[in-house]
């Protein structure tokens, strides 16, 4: 047949190329001999797109084989698993019916048809998950959970901030107690999940005896509440206790299924007079203790118990953190409010004696830098600004709990300073990124770079307020009275427009600052130094010219002069537009954070008008009015002896201590 192709090569005649086997196919004589040299451009692209599909497709198939790899490495692992729960000898039932599986009834649970599907893939996709994005830590959302057990739901309270810190201080939030109710909450939730070992880590300063006492009168209802829910079972809740100060002890070698032992050691815990309070390594130590309890496939939950910031953030913040994430270990702490934009908060201590005194104590700020300038109010009375609550914690504990999942629960504000809505303060939280971002952040704008500059120079010199009160029984001590304010004026006034420097610095960059906080901070520092540096001009000048030409008394008993606030600046034209420019961005803090600490001081800055006006009045603790310099040193001097007297009747008060809270 025409179609039948020779096995046997046909004769060629010399010279002539032996004809290829695409060119003996029948349907290849009707076109003819194919030179590829000569085959058109569009036979070549066809053949070189033909490879690069091979190749992809190729490519595909293996990336296939490789994810169902993972998929049967999974899958596996879940088989393995389940095998081994369901030959163990810990099984859990209702009542008298356990119910149990065999080794063969797993699998069949695993390779099942339709009704076995969905949970397996699921318990698939989670294994899938786990391979590609390593160890799973639960991060707390803003959002609070809504428990279910009607016996925690009563002071639980609702004071969610954001960043992970929830404020539970006053009678609405349940304070310290509010707090404990929480955490209860927060191990049933875990037990539902996994079994759980949770570590109580207790600070042993002296202002902490009191919490912990509370805590330790809450121990058996919290663990009888909780065992009540019957969640996971004989010994799926564990519980550990440790102590840090300027050390680290603990109080059980291992975790304890019943609590009982541990309450009279927690009632027991000595105080640490050294005041240092080394709790990020703690933390540490902890972790490395305890992170044998993961290997158990258990949850492990750390509580720290407080009342201060912590001395050790700058060598073992970082540590702490990636450490409890790699372990899965959520921190939790109980603690106090730090002050807005301030470093010390305040502790009241009772003394031996039944006084009470508020002893400083190292409490915050909540920030990684202080982000507001520290400044006393010149003139006027107003409220004490000086304690308000920022309505977050401290940076460094605050930030450890929101990285590893947990929270920082408030359970104490200082009670002499306004509070803020948490709805509105939620809005302004601190930055919480690693230090090394905020440091970035901070150096790659130039108004935040100059608020923290300013901030950290007010904390380095206080800035002293200049004297208000000039005695003037006669000219002369209206003169020496005021060459002596005069001095600690110029050096006022001098920091004053070292501060407008500083911040002025940074203008330029203000529009580019996106985060409300930061606004809110710099506009509200920029416009109370500006108007610092207007009552300092004017002060000078009404000063000296008091100085060169002292006025006269209208009243006769008049013997003193105040120099107040008043709506007329004295002052030249350039004082004036510095004045313009404070008045601008003060009201725009009012404006733009309604509500809000910076809102406040704002307020508080522009109730006060920025010139001066001298007023008389008489004084009755000073000398009459034209008392000469004689007859005022004799009456001196017959004072200060009848104070010598008097005081030498009185018994001698031994000196007091304070303590190293």
């Amino acid at each position: 047949m025409s179609s039948t192709i020779s096995a046997e090569p046909r004769s060629v005649a010399p010279g002539r190329r032996q004809p290829g086997l695409f060119e003996r196919l029948p349907w290849a004589r009707q076109w003819g001999p194919i030179s590829w040299r000569e085959s058109p451009g569009w036979l070549a692209s066809v053949g070189i797109h033909l490879v690069i599909m091979l190749l992809l497709l190729g490519f595909r198939l293996h990336s296939q084989k490789s994810s169902e790899s993972i998929v049967l490495d999974a899958l596996e692992d879940i088989q393995n698993e389940t095998a081994f729960e369901t030959t163990s000898v810990d099984q859990v039932g209702i009542g008298s019916e356990v119910t149990s599986m065999s080794a063969g009834q797993t699998t069949a649970l695993v390779t099942a048809g339709p009704q076995a599907g969905p949970q397996v893939e699921q318990q698939v996709q989670e294994r899938v998950d786990q391979y590609i994005k390593g160890p799973d830590v639960r991060v707390a959302e803003d959002a609070m959970l809504k428990p279910a057990d009607e016996k925690l739901t009563a002071s639980l309270g609702t004071g969610a901030i954001g960043g992970g810190v929830v404020n539970l201080a006053g009678p609405d939030g349940g304070g310290v107690g509010g707090a404990i109710d929480r955490l209860t909450w927060e191990i049933a939730q875990s037990l539902h999940e996994n079994k759980t070992t949770v570590i109580w880590l207790f600070d042993q300063s002296l202002s902490l005896k009191e919490r912990r006492d509370t805590i330790a009168d809450r121990f058996e209802n919290v663990y009888r509440q909780l065992e009540s829910m019957d969640e996971g079972g004989k010994g799926a809740l564990q519980t550990a206790a440790a102590t840090y100060g300027q050390g680290f002890k603990l109080l059980t070698d291992k975790p304890l299924d019943d609590t009982k032992s541990l309450i009279p050691k927690i009632r027991a815990i000595p105080d640490d007079p050294s005041g240092k309070e080394n709790v990020f390594a703690a933390v540490n130590q902890l972790v490395v203790k305890f992170k044998g309890e993961r290997a158990k496939k258990r949850s492990i939950l750390i509580f720290i118990i407080t009342d201060e910031k912590g001395d050790d953030a700058e060598k073992h913040l970082e540590s702490a953190i990636t450490a409890c994430r790699h372990a899965g270990i959520r921190v939790y702490t109980v603690g106090n409010a730090a002050l807005f934009g301030r470093e010390k908060g305040y502790v009241n201590w009772k003394y031996a004696d039944g006084t009470n005194e508020d002893v400083e104590v190292d409490a915050g700020p909540e920030t990684v830098e202080p982000e507001s300038i520290v400044l006393g109010f010149w003139g006027g009375n107003g409220p004490d600004l000086s304690r308000m609550s920022s309505g977050y914690g401290p940076y460094a504990l605050t930030r450890l709990c929101k990285e590893t999942g947990g929270q920082y629960l408030i359970a104490q504000e200082d009670d002499k300073g306004p509070r803020f809505d948490p709805a509105v303060m939620r809005n302004y939280q601190p930055d919480y990124r690693p230090i090394r971002d905020y440091v970035k952040s901070v150096e790659k704008n130039k108004a935040k770079g100059a608020l923290v500059t300013a901030a950290k120079a007010t904390k380095i010199e206080t800035v002293l307020l200049p004297r208000l009160n000039f005695p003037a029984y006669n000219d002369n001590v209206l003169r020496e009275t005021m060459t002596e304010a005069q001095k600690p004026a110029a050096d006022f006034l001098y920091k004053i427009n070292q501060l407008v420097g500083l911040l002025s610095q940074g203008e330029k960059d203000r529009e580019k600052v996106r985060e409300p906080r930061w606004r809110a901070a710099y506009d509200l520092a920029i416009g109370r130094a500006l108007a610092m540096k207007v009552r300092a001009s004017g002060y000078n000048s009404m000063l000296a010219e008091m100085k060169g030409t002292p006025k006269s008394f209208q009243e006769k008993e008049s013997n003193e002069w105040r120099i107040q606030p008043s709506k007329t600046i004295n002052a030249p034209q350039d004082v004036k537009k510095f004045e313009r420019q404070a008045s601008m961005y003060l009201k725009r803090v009012i404006d733009d954070h309604p509500e809000t600490p910076w809102a406040r001081l704002a307020e508080r800055e522009l109730a006060t008008p920025m010139g001066w006006e001298w007023k008389e009045r008489k004084n009755p603790g000073l000398f009459a009015a034209n008392t000469t310099q004689e007859e005022a040193r004799r009456q001196i001097r017959l004072a200060e002896e009848k104070a010598k007297t008097e005081a030498s009747k009185k018994p001698a008060t031994p000196p007091r201590e304070r303590p190293k809270l």
